[in-house]
């Protein structure tokens, strides 16, 4: 089990600094509780206190908390391998470990000044973040008062507290037109927790709004989208590792690959050992016997198993750029938008060919099989993982059409 030194004042370096398949085989020893807690986790609509009490007792919430307060800080991928394990068990808390829990890395790219007065007293942060919906950040003396309604903070009745994107300076807009936006880091004191999460699929993820009237933010808990994203964030000075200076967009959808890998892996096995037990309905006859059911179940398995390979080739490519410093090309950058969305087609169809064998036993409400459908399908809905938007830029490059992205239009070398 992960083992941290205690800070309060003073930031601490960890004591023990687990491997990643270390945290893997934590969060495989989760699985079967996940499994007993899931349905109750999704009429809860948010984890339970005990399943996030075993996340951070396994040191889940620590992957990319900077080691400079407490955290693993570890290379670029961990997430993927962790959460995909926690999603055999359960989908909201493997979206959980993975969209949410990986924000410290988010925080770790703050101003100085604004991680140096939370982390240490908080080495066991988890951070929500909130930028659909939106608001406002008016500039005033000092820093902002920010106003609006942010949707989708997964994980915020645990958390201690949000990042939010707003509007500021509204007339004064970039040179190709664009509105400017800065991130804010808000203290729960801030904000208000809005219930608003009624979803058919992560369920359990207690993905609410946050509501903020009239609220100052001082100026160094800010920062702007462009420079928090960027290769020189502020706060990566303060910490070693690549994956504070990565460009933020290269990485950050990669969040969703172990969710969904995860519950298309546990409704994959839950379909298997319920099925190898099943008989027809009507005449006994056996289930498993049946040609057209062992062929769709290995076109699942096979499924599964490309979206797993596509997925841990684009974390070793993330990774190994990053750590080298390697600049990221055009063609590459069509290739990480492009092949997330490819791997969750692929884990949808699989999930969606066994959830559709299951007859109407699959289509009740407690049914495991279903319940990783439509965590799948609420997950495959993400804007990251558009197939649209996800292949339009390659196509428009193989046909020699702009794809309107400079930096990825300066590179002409096709795929």
């Amino acid at each position: 089990m992960a083992q941290t030194k205690s800070t309060s004042a003073a930031a601490a370096q960890p004591s023990y600094i687990p491997t990643r398949e270390e945290l893997v085989l934590e969060a495989r020893k989760l699985v079967p509780v996940l499994r007993e807690r899931a349905q109750a986790t999704d009429e809860l609509r948010t984890l339970p206190d005990e399943t996030v009490a075993d996340l951070k007792a396994a040191g889940i919430h620590k992957i990319f908390t900077p080691r400079r307060y407490g955290g693993f800080e570890m290379d670029w991928g961990a997430h993927v391998d962790v959460s995909r394990e926690l999603g055999r068990g359960c989908g909201s808390t493997s979206w959980v470990s993975s969209v949410v829990m990986s924000h410290t890395w988010i925080l770790g790219r703050f101003p100085v000044r604004a991680q140096e007065e939370f982390w240490p007293d908080r080495p066991d942060a988890i951070i929500a973040t909130a930028f659909a919906g939106g608001g406002t950040m008016e500039p005033v003396d000092g820093g902002f008062v920010l106003n609006g309604q942010w949707r989708f903070a997964s994980g915020v009745d645990h958390a201690n507290c949000a990042v939010v994107g707003g509007r500021y300076n509204i007339k004064n807009r970039t040179s190709e037109g664009r509105l400017r936006y800065r991130m804010a880091h808000l203290l729960p004191e801030d904000y208000e927790i809005v219930d608003t999460w009624h979803a058919e699929g992560l369920k359990g993820t207690g993905s609410k709004d946050i509501l903020v009237k009239d609220r100052f933010v001082p100026e160094y808990r800010t920062v702007r989208s462009e420079e928090l994203a960027g290769k020189e964030p502020p706060g990566a000075k303060l910490h070693e590792s690549y994956i504070y200076r990565t460009e933020l967009g290269q990485l950050f959808y990669t969040l969703l690959c172990g969710p969904m890998l995860g519950a298309t892996r546990g409704g994959l096995e839950h379909y298997l050992e319920q099925t190898r037990e099943r008989t027809g309905q009507m005449f006994g006859e056996s289930i498993v016997e049946q040609v057209p059911v062992q062929i769709r179940v290995a076109e699942s398995f096979e499924e599964l198993r490309v979206a797993d390979l596509i997925t841990d080739n684009l974390m070793q490519f993330l990774h190994e750029a990053g750590s080298s410093g390697k600049r990221i090309r055009g063609i590459d950058r069509l290739r990480i938008r492009r092949e997330p969305a490819m791997a969750a087609k692929l884990c949808l169809s699989a999930i969606t060919r066994v959830a559709n064998m299951m007859g109407v036993t699959g289509q009740t409400g407690n049914n495991a099989v279903q319940r990783h459908y439509r965590d799948m399908r609420t997950i495959s809905t993400h804007g990251g993982l558009n197939w649209d938007t996800g292949m339009m830029p390659t196509g428009k490059l193989l046909l020699g059409v702009p794809t309107g992205d400079p930096l990825t239009d300066v590179d002409l070398e096709k795929p």
